[in-house]
């Protein structure tokens, strides 16, 4: 034997205090290891680098626990968890973050931990890491987590991070020309959730998220990417009482551009119109008729003369 732990594996390795009991029948006994947990991160010097992992994975999912002493507990360890972590290493449990947030709880439904008064503020660091510095999983993976969190925290408990989370997103998302089409979809993704989930809390950043929303319409690289910012562009449109501009934009965009990207803003264009409704002047609605109408009457002269 060399002195080793038989096995990494949480619950089973007696060098990490808590380990055996987390996970534990009783509340107790689970309310006690992440206790201990939360000691051994605030005084310990071990390399504890193999297990972080295994704890994102317990302490995360813990914060869905029945027992309130538990999640408040397993938030408390793990607050204490990230802030024992260099912050050049945050970017590497993006991807697992990612992961037990999805899998804990279900979509609408708070998670009790998460909506705790500065509930996911342990989450922000990595998260923003993975966003603004990660590989294209991490950056990937971090705006699907935002998605995730809002549709599992109480908009009280979100309102605080909405700032440090869109400001970012908005960001990356404006300098995306090298990401893959992955990554741009994810990002708009996270932008559409909050204004499906928190509209009133990201009014501030209403016309970044247009003029982002407008862009990504052209992406030339990814249809998917240009539906996804065509749909949440129509989600803005329901909150803004000013669209004629977009509409004139957006035909400008579809009468300029190539038959795809054309298309894609066509379809932006619909569902501006149909979020709008009423809030859409008669001028822009002709302009949009008349698009439409020219278009019709273009496929129908080439299948004449074809």
């Amino acid at each position: 034997m060399d002195g080793k732990p038989s096995s990494t594996k949480l619950g089973v390795d007696p060098l990490i205090p808590g380990c055996d009991r987390v996970k534990h029948e009783a509340p107790e006994r689970r309310v006690s290891g992440c206790k201990l947990f939360k000691t051994f991160c605030g005084v310990s010097e071990l390399d504890a680098s193999l297990y972080r992992v295994d704890w994102v994975r317990q302490l995360v999912s813990s914060m869905d626990d029945r027992v309130e002493a538990v999640y408040v507990t397993a938030w408390d360890a793990f607050d204490a968890f990230v802030k024992s972590i260099p912050k050049d290493d945050l970017d590497a449990l993006v991807v697992p973050l990612r992961r037990t947030i999805e899998s804990t709880g279900v979509p609408g439904v708070p998670v009790a931990g998460f909506s705790l008064p500065k509930g996911i503020s342990p989450f922000v660091p990595i998260i923003i890491a993975g966003v603004t510095t990660g590989n294209n999983e991490q950056r990937e993976n971090a705006a699907y987590a935002i998605s995730d969190l809002i549709e599992r925290t109480a908009e009280a408990a979100i309102k605080p991070f909405v700032v440090p989370f869109t400001g970012p997103l908005i960001r990356v998302a404006t300098q995306a020309g090298t990401f893959p089409p992955a990554v741009k979809t994810a990002l708009l993704s996270a932008m559409g959730t909050m204004l499906l989930r928190i509209p009133a809390l990201v009014k501030p950043f209403f016309p970044q998220l247009q003029r982002t929303f407008v862009k990504s319409t052209s992406d030339p690289a990814s249809a998917v990417v240009r539906t996804k910012a065509a749909q949440a562009l129509g989600e803005l449109m329901k909150h803004q009482p000013r669209v004629d501009p977009v509409v004139t934009e957006l035909i400008a965009g579809a009468k300029s551009n190539d038959e795809a990207v054309a298309g894609s803003f066509v379809l932006a264009l619909s569902y501006v119109i149909k979020s709008a409704g009423t809030n859409v002047g008669e001028k822009a609605r002709e302009a949009s008729l008349e698009l439409v109408s020219d278009a019709f009457k273009e496929l129908h002269d080439g299948y004449i003369f074809s």
